[in-house]
């Protein structure tokens, strides 16, 4: 059992460098504009947090057992009772691990999720750009001191097209 334990932690593990960098490439693709690199970050990205579930499940299947086994006990204190030190120990630095990279990957995703919200700012201001109401025309007006009305309200571009 603790063996299947540490085996699941182990790719627990390696799944999360591997969001770690795909958030790192996410990062390069946003401020790069790069939109379809974009999209299949984002389609590999589900895979994994897919098998990240999967694993998640059985990571809570094998400490309900655990506990099933040892009643009374929590997780942490039936790693404690651990005979084997070298199994405590790597069961204590898979979980250490584990927590370190679930928080860089926690920072990596807040700033990735500034970039796309400055982005979509940047994106937003534009349009309100070009399709704000002209505020003069873009030809002269005559000479004569009588100013024809404007009529003509659009932007830029006519948005109600």
């Amino acid at each position: 059992m603790l063996k299947m334990m540490t085996a699941t932690l182990d790719e627990l593990i390696a799944i999360q460098h591997q969001l770690i960098r795909y958030a790192e490439r996410k990062q390069t693709v946003l401020i790069e504009h790069k939109v379809d690199e974009l999209t299949e970050l984002v389609k590999e990205e589900t895979r994994l947090i897919r098998r990240l579930g999967q694993l998640e499940d059985e990571r809570e299947r094998l400490v309900t057992e655990v506990l099933e086994e040892h009643p009374g006990l929590s997780f942490s204190q039936f790693a404690e009772q651990l005979t084997d030190e070298s199994a405590k120990q790597a069961l204590e630095e898979q979980l250490k691990t584990l927590q370190q990279l679930l928080t860089e990957l926690q920072l990596k995703n807040r700033h990735n999720e500034k970039l796309v919200i400055d982005s979509m700012g940047f994106v937003k201001e534009m349009i309100e750009h070009v399709t704000a109401p002209k505020k003069q025309p873009y030809n002269y007006q005559p000479q004569s001191g009588v100013k024809k009305p404007q009529t003509d309200n659009r932007g830029f571009f006519d948005t109600k097209a």
